[in-house]
Order: C-alpha cells, then structure tokens, then sequence
C-alpha cells in the first residue's frame, strides 16, 4: 500500500534527525511536547490496532548507545523524545478513519502546523504536517488512510532542517523535495 510505504519512508526519513534537547524534555510527559499529537480513539470502530509502536526516550537512547556506523543516526536515536504508530484495518469501511484524519487535520492547522503532504489519489489518503518554529522542526504527524487500513504517525523531537536532504540521501527518496521553514 502506496500510504503505509509513505508513512514508514517519512517515519525512517525523520529518524536519523538530530534533538538536541529530548533529555531535557524527557522527564515532560509526551502530552506537553510541541510535536505531540493526540491519535484519539478509533478503537471503537476499528478494534485494537494492528500494530502499535510507543517507542520513549529511554529505549531510543538505550538503542542510539549501541555501535552504529552513522553517528548522526546514533545520535537522534539517544536524543528523540518518541516515535508512536498506530495501525488500523479498515476492513472496507475508511470513512471513520477519514473523518477522524479531517478532524485532525483541522486542529493541527489552527494549532500552528504545517501541512507539507496532501495527497487525494485512487481512495488514498495521506497528510503529512509538521510542527516547527524559526529554525527547528518539533514533530512530524503522518496520517494515510485507505480502503485497507488508516496509519498515524507522530514522531517528537527537536529537528534540523538543514539535515533534511542528507536524511533524504541516505534512506534513497528519489523526490525534489524544497522545505521551506
């Protein structure tokens, strides 16, 4: 599926970012980060999800610690704050997850994010928003939703953007991508 590849590209992608300030941030609850986003609940439709990744600070810096070959890479990994995933089989029926995506969406962009991916093509739909400020990028929400499944994506962390096409090299998205921040 075209949204879920999108998703874990640009989860992968944002990753290898650096944060220079998830340990001070660390003992914050979640809820209190910039980048934060609340999924809500589509369990009542749904069911329990699929898949559900809640990766903290604590085991991201326990993983950034062991031997990488990229520093960079190790370095985000001790420093992100989270990396959440909630997966939905929509078994036929988006339209939930769809309204929950608009309903998001909305509040995201009256909550000062941007939204830099909108795509609307063959039932798919995906959204990618970004919260930042003057110089550093604070989360990436991704939310694709389609006939199979709906995907959400937060990750946290204070972000550089002038890493961005590095990022982009390393992990082969082959995308003229222009952030503008």
């Amino acid at each position: 599926m075209k949204a879920l590849a999108i998703g874990f590209t640009t989860l992968l992608a944002f990753a290898t970012f650096s944060n220079a300030y998830a340990e001070e941030r660390a003992a914050a609850p979640l809820e209190e980060s910039p980048g934060y986003v609340d999924f809500g609940e589509l369990a009542a439709e749904y069911g329990e999800p699929r898949v559900m990744i809640d990766v903290g600070s604590s085991l991201l810096r326990l993983i950034g610690a062991m031997d990488h070959e990229d520093p960079v890479a190790a370095a985000t990994l001790r420093n992100m704050e989270s990396v959440r995933v909630h997966v939905y089989d929509t078994h036929g029926k988006p339209d939930p997850a769809a309204e929950r995506m608009k309903t998001m969406s909305s509040k995201l962009t009256s909550d000062a994010w941007e939204r830099v991916v909108r795509v609307r093509e063959d039932g798919e739909r995906v959204d990618i928003f970004v919260k930042h400020d003057s110089d550093r990028i604070h989360g990436v929400t991704v939310m694709a939703v389609d006939e199979e499944e709906a995907v959400f994506i937060n990750v946290l962390g204070d972000i550089d953007p002038s890493e961005l096409s590095s990022v982009m090299e390393r992990v082969d998205i082959d995308v003229d991508v222009d952030v503008d921040l």
